[in-house]
């Protein structure tokens, strides 16, 4: 098939790769495509997978039996019950460790005997969800009496962290690295060089986003600066350009009594 191109899509002189350099440069893309933490988690829902198949001579290939049977066993095990909602992960972390050998692995997730046996798992087995109360402005002001008087460091670092966090919205993951070395990914740090002072604040740069699919860090600082906007009139939708959402999911931040949430949906 031969392909005329116009004069004006002329493609700057790159050199050719060896195949070997290709798939190099392809395997370190394929690395990074997601965060080691959220690699190491992934890993472990894979370990239980093939736990789970080694003791019940099954085979690795899944299927909708063999994922179904999974859910039921890890939700209602004898020894340690998983919370359905944390099964619900694991599924994805053994989807994306198997799909490179099984290419139907995400259409045997979404079968139709897998997602019944997990809705019925969450009907019998799923535990209430416990919250942390967010932070009000009343507990920033008790954080500020108790620390801006001294001179330790840390002191004064956990006051600037717990300032800067409730009022940008900002994640734990986006305000300091994972203790777990291997977890720590130095691109992610924000430089203390692209710190810019202005007449009424600071600003810094993200380098990039740091939400985790496992992990989406502390939520009482993240809904309560939330709460807090609402509570001061904020329009929903500076809310939500502030947090850096990007669906209507920073609804479940907000936490007040039905009426105020009402109020302000219709505002």
């Amino acid at each position: 098939m031969n392909f005329t191109l116009s004069e004006g899509s002329r493609q700057p002189p790159r050199k050719p790769w060896s195949l070997e350099r290709l798939k190099f440069e392809r395997s370190i893309a394929v690395g990074a495509a997601i965060d080691t933490s959220t690699h190491s988690s992934y890993t472990s829902a894979l370990n239980s997978y093939v736990y789970f198949c080694d003791v019940h001579n099954f085979p690795y290939k899944p299927t909708p039996d063999i994922f179904s049977f999974y859910i039921v066993w890890l939700c209602n095990n004898d020894v340690q019950r998983v919370d359905p909602k944390s099964v619900e992960k694991y599924l994805s972390g053994i989807c994306n460790e198997l799909e490179d050998f099984y290419d139907d692995v995400r259409a045997i997730r979404n079968h139709r005997m897998v997602r019944k046996t997990l809705r019925g798992c969450r009907r019998l087995y799923s535990k209430p969800t416990k919250r942390k109360s967010p932070l009000s402005i009343s507990d920033l002001a008790l954080a500020v009496e108790h620390y801006c008087h001294r001179r330790n460091h840390d002191d004064l670092l956990f006051l600037a962290l717990l300032l800067t966090g409730w009022f940008g919205l900002l994640r734990l993951a986006e305000l300091c690295l994972p203790d777990v070395k291997k977890h720590q990914n130095l691109r992610k740090r924000t430089r203390r060089d692209s710190v810019k002072w202005y007449l009424q604040g600071y600003g810094f740069d993200l380098p990039q986003h740091k939400a985790d699919p496992f992990f989406e860090g502390n939520k009482s600082i993240r809904s309560g600066g939330a709460t807090g906007l609402a509570e001061i009139g904020v329009p929903l939708h500076l809310i939500r350009a502030t947090g850096r959402w990007a669906s209507e999911t920073f609804h479940i931040y907000i936490r007040k009594n039905p009426t105020f949430l009402t109020a302000l949906l219709l505002q």
